[in-house]
């Protein structure tokens, strides 16, 4: 369900908007809700990555003890 919502861009962003949906046969909503969606996606992202160090294992593991747990 789609919902209206107003918001104020500055004039020079629109009209980059405006120049791209043209380019694309999009309508101004279209091209901003799929901003927002990439912008969230990326965030989401960003929220999900897996942080490691640059050091090396250098202990040891078996088999048996990785699915014993």
């Amino acid at each position: 369900m789609k919902s209206h919502i107003s918001a104020t861009i500055d004039s020079e962003l629109l009209s980059r908007v405006d120049r791209y949906r043209r380019r694309v046969r999009r309508s101004r909503s279209q091209i901003i809700e799929m901003a927002v969606e990439s912008l969230l996606a990326g965030l989401q992202a960003e929220g999900e990555e897996i942080v490691t160090s640059e050091g090396r294992f250098e202990g040891s593991f078996s088999r048996q003890d990785t699915y014993e747990r």
